[in-house]
C-alpha cells in the first residue's frame, strides 16, 4: 500500500511539474508576441511615443471625433489629440501620423477628454475596458484593425447621417437620436456605455434558419391553443353546471387554454423579436464574403434591458467597451499635458 501511494505522490508530482513548465512556456509565447518597439516614454518636450503598434496582444483604440478634443488615457499618463478631418476622409495613416491612436493590452483604463466642441472648459471622464481575445475571428480584427470611437459632442450637428455606419457598423436611423441623447445624459451626469463588439456572422446565418423553423411551429401551436380556447369557452357555461365536469375540472379548461394561448403569445413575439435583430446583424453586412464584422452594439442588434457587454458577447467577441460618466474625478498631469499640446494646424 506504501509503495501504490508513493507511486502515486511521484505521478502527482510530474503531472504537477508538467503543468508549471506549459505554463511558463505559455506565458514566454505571449510575453514574446506582445513585445513592441523599444522606444516608447516622453521625449524632453513631454511628448508621448506611443508604443505597441506590432504587439499582437494590444487592441488599437482611434478617436476620431470631436476634432480638436484632447484624449488622455492613464498609466502612464499621455495625452492625444483628436486630429481634424484627414484628406478625403480616411482614417489611414500619415506621414507624421497625428492621430489620437492608443495601443492597449488587455485592461481597464481611466481616460478623459476635454476641448469637447459645444461644451468647452469641461473634463469628462470615463474608462476603456479592453478584453482578452479568445477566438480567431476578433484575432484578425485585433491584429490588422482598430476600434473607432467618436467621444459625445455637439460636432454630430454638423455631421450629415446619409446612410449606415459602415465601420463599426451602426444603423443610420440610430445615429443622431443615440448621439443626442448621450450628450443630453452625460450633462445630467448619467452613464454612457458602448460596446464594441465583432459580430459572428456565421452564428447568425444558423440561428436565422433555426429561428424559420421556430416561429412556423410556435404559430401552429398558438393556432391549436386558440381553437381549443374558443371550443372550451363555448362548453364552461354548461359544463359549469354540471358536478361531474366540476369534478374534473372541465368547467375551468378554458382558463388553462388562455393561459396557454398568451404564453404561446409572448414566446413568438420574443421569437419574431430576435429575428428582426438577427436578420438586422445579416443585412448590416455587405460584404458577405467574412466570419465576422465590428459593430457598435445597439437595440437594433442585441436584446434590450440587459447588460450591454454580456448582450453583446452573444452574438459574437467584445474588444473594446467604453464607459463615461459626470462623476468628477480630478486626475491628470496639467502641466505634462499643456506641454505635450499641440493644436492641429
Amino acid at each position: 500500500m506504501f509503495r501504490v501511494a508513493q507511486q502515486w505522490g511521484r505521478l502527482k508530482g510530474r503531472r504537477a511539474m508538467l503543468v508549471v513548465v506549459t505554463s511558463l512556456a505559455v506565458v514566454g509565447v505571449v510575453g514574446l508576441g506582445c513585445s513592441g518597439p523599444g522606444n516608447a516614454g516622453w521625449d524632453t518636450r513631454y511628448n508621448w511615443h506611443e508604443q505597441g503598434y506590432a504587439a499582437t496582444c494590444k487592441t488599437q483604440v482611434m478617436f476620431y471625433s470631436p476634432p480638436g478634443a484632447s484624449v488622455t488615457v492613464r498609466d502612464p499618463v499621455r495625452t492625444h489629440e483628436i486630429a481634424p478631418d484627414p484628406a478625403y476622409g480616411a482614417r489611414f495613416e500619415h506621414t507624421p501620423d497625428e492621430e489620437s491612436i492608443f495601443n492597449l493590452g488587455p485592461g481597464r483604463y481611466q481616460f478623459k477628454y476635454t476641448a469637447i466642441e459645444g461644451v468647452p472648459d469641461v473634463s469628462i471622464y470615463g474608462e476603456l475596458e479592453v478584453k482578452w481575445i479568445r477566438s480567431e475571428m476578433a484575432r484578425k480584427f485585433q491584429r490588422l484593425g482598430n476600434v473607432p470611437i467618436a467621444l459625445p459632442s455637439e460636432h454630430y450637428r454638423r455631421v450629415e447621417a446619409i446612410g449606415n455606419e459602415i465601420y463599426p457598423y451602426r444603423g443610420e436611423t440610430y445615429r443622431t437620436a443615440i448621439d443626442e441623447n448621450d450628450l443630453a445624459r452625460l450633462r445630467a451626469g448619467d452613464v454612457v456605455e458602448k460596446v464594441f463588439v465583432v459580430a459572428d456572422l456565421k452564428a447568425a446565418e444558423k440561428a436565422r434558419l433555426k429561428l424559420e423553423q421556430e416561429l412556423a411551429v410556435t404559430d401552429r401551436k398558438l393556432e391549436y391553443a386558440e381553437a381549443r380556447f374558443r371550443d372550451a369557452y363555448l362548453n364552461f357555461r354548461v359544463d359549469v353546471t354540471d358536478p361531474m365536469a366540476r369534478l374534473w375540472g372541465k368547467d375551468k379548461q378554458f382558463i388553462e387554454w388562455q393561459q396557454e394561448q398568451t404564453r404561446l403569445q409572448q414566446q413568438l413575439d420574443k421569437l419574431q423579436n430576435r429575428q428582426r435583430r438577427v436578420q438586422a446583424l445579416l443585412k448590416a453586412d455587405t460584404v458577405t464574403t467574412r466570419e465576422g464584422m465590428l459593430l457598435l452594439a445597439t437595440s437594433e442588434v442585441i436584446k434590450g434591458y440587459e447588460d450591454p457587454d454580456e448582450a453583446a458577447d452573444k452574438i459574437g467577441e467584445v474588444l473594446v467597451v467604453m464607459r463615461l460618466g459626470g462623476r468628477h474625478m480630478h486626475w491628470g498631469e496639467p502641466a505634462r499635458q499643456l506641454a505635450g499640446y499641440q493644436p492641429a494646424e
